[in-house]
């Protein structure tokens, strides 16, 4: 299957713009809560590539609302292999900041029907930043996704529905410019998922960058980012996840990301993800950037 004619131009035009310059989509928990720069509106892209012909882009925009509340969009492209077909998806989200800290962010994103494939999902995100001294803080945060999938049974090539319930739940300690986040997933299905092929990128479903370029029924995963300001312009990431799928061997997922502010309000990054086991061996290039305007 082709790209969309409008999904190329939109992909095209949204590149072009962040090209001209843009603050990065996964830099805390949750796409638009928990974020700095509260006034500021933030143009967002990452891209993955792999030998394989594994192709990989992501645009987002932020945008706040008011003094307490915050809108985002987001759309990605993934084409698995050389030839393949182009698999869209488009989000929307909405944050709100209360008096007492607490932010809950609200979200919704769709697959569009490619091979016999789509899906829609909804879900929240609550986080209650604990400030414990000047230097120590804890970021509890929690939250369900659901989702209704069409998957493909890849023994008989039928098209089956799945619905997937997920629940998110993980804490984010900061302490100066060292700042470290672990988490987990629980999810529950309608039906059985072995065999059953989807593109839906847990990413999508928990909104950490831990997640990102691993699609498929994850059962259970752990996780935990690590990030650290070396100095006022270089900032170093790695992000690790293990993620176990039923009838299968687990999947650890590895991204390291340096990036560096080359302007006041324009950081770039660029690193590599490693992917290995339930049927995966692959190595990513991985850059993004990301415009504070």
């Amino acid at each position: 299957m082709k790209m969309p004619l409008r999904a190329v131009a939109l992909y095209l035009l949204a590149g072009w713009v962040a090209g001209q310059g843009f603050v990065r989509a996964h830099e805390s928990f949750g796409r638009v809560g928990h974020k700095e720069g509260d006034e500021a509106q933030a143009l967002e892209m990452d891209f993955f590539a792999g030998s394989d012909g594994y192709l990989h882009g992501g645009i987002g925009l932020l945008q706040p609302l008011g003094d307490d509340y915050k809108t985002g969009l987001t759309l990605h492209l993934v084409r698995e292999e050389t030839g393949g077909s182009w698999f869209p998806s488009l989000g929307g989200e909405l944050g709100k900041r209360f008096e007492n800290g607490m932010e809950v962010e609200l979200f919704s994103f769709g697959y569009f029907p490619v091979e016999d494939q789509h899906a829609w999902a909804g879900g929240a995100r609550i986080v209650k930043a604990l400030e414990l001294s000047d230097e120590w803080t804890l970021t509890p945060f929690v939250g369900p996704t659901f989702a209704r999938v069409r998957a493909v049974d890849q023994t008989t090539g039928n098209a089956v529905a799945v619905s997937h319930t997920m629940l998110l739940g993980g804490l984010l300690i900061e302490r100066g410019p060292v700042e470290f986040g672990i988490f987990g997933t629980h999810s529950w299905f309608s039906r059985g998922t072995r065999a059953l092929e989807t593109h839906v990128d847990l990413e999508e479903m928990t909104h950490l960058a831990a997640y990102e370029n691993n699609d498929g029924f994850a059962r259970d995963s752990v996780g935990g980012e690590a990030t650290w300001d070396a100095t006022k312009r270089i900032q170093l990431s790695a992000r690790y996840a293990a993620i176990f799928f039923p009838g299968e061997s687990a999947r650890h997922s590895v991204t390291v990301l340096p990036s560096v502010q080359i302007a006041e309000r324009l950081r770039v990054s660029a690193g590599a993800q490693w992917l290995k086991g339930a049927g995966f061996d692959r190595v990513l290039f991985a850059c993004a950037f990301a415009w504070e305007f």
